[in-house]
């Protein structure tokens, strides 16, 4: 019976450090956030480990809310927020902003909008807008140009659609392909008019689109112009 007794005490001893020693070494246990989704978690004797967390969450993340909602307000300012969302939904346009056409974002003098090819498989295509024109003046050139009135807080409405309009989806040409296609093709300097031509098809079947659009969308506001 004592023999038993000895036994159990020293077992309850060597348990006991057992215990205390997977205590402290749990203690040590480190976790890292990689990301809004990842967490790292070094562990004692089973090494490291990478835990995903949800790729969805139920709430906001009022940071990213904040950022979107000033960079709605901007574009409300210069364009009509509702046809922007409706004609990049049916024209398959990826991202609207308001980066130059030079490598460092700024704008060349006259470069009122471009736009290009996006990344990825969906394809579609990005439209930019230069929020710092002089607004009055340029439409003043528009008129001229196309006889078309349009209003200094119509201005970036109509270039977006302008941009639209050299879609193929809105049954325009696509020039960007024409060229590079010539370019590969190496052809002769002889061939450069025909390139003019088609520069200046693509380009009037997207003022003709803008304007159309444009109309359109004063019928619908009820704007007389």
């Amino acid at each position: 019976m004592e023999s038993n007794l000895l036994l159990g005490l020293i077992l309850g001893f060597f348990g006991g450090i057992g215990s205390v020693y997977l205590i402290l070494r749990f203690r040590s246990i480190a976790v890292y956030k990689l990301d809004e989704h990842t967490l790292f978690l070094k562990l004692p004797l089973l090494g490291s480990l990478e835990v995903k967390g949800p790729e969805r969450y139920p709430g906001l993340f009022l940071q990213n809310l904040c950022e979107t909602l000033d960079k709605i307000k901007t574009f409300q300012g210069l364009i009509d927020f509702d046809l922007m969302l409706k004609h990049a939904k049916d024209f398959n346009i990826n991202y609207v902003g308001f980066e130059g056409d030079n490598i460092d974002g700024t704008w060349n003098k006259g470069r009122l909008a471009y736009s290009t090819f996006a990344r990825g498989d969906s394809g579609g295509y990005n439209i930019f807008l230069n929020p710092g024109l002089d607004r009055r003046l340029v439409c003043q050139h528009l008129k001229e140009e196309l006889g078309l009135d349009i209003q200094p807080d119509e201005l970036h409405t109509f270039l977006f659609l302008h941009e639209i309009g050299h879609t193929q989806q809105a049954g325009n040409e696509c020039y960007i392909t024409a060229k590079i296609s010539h370019r590969l093709a190496g052809k002769k300097r002889k061939r450069r008019k025909d390139m003019q031509i088609l520069y200046r098809k693509v380009e009037r079947f997207a003022d003709d689109f803008a304007t159309k659009e444009l109309l359109k969308w004063r019928a619908e506001k009820g704007v007389a112009k």
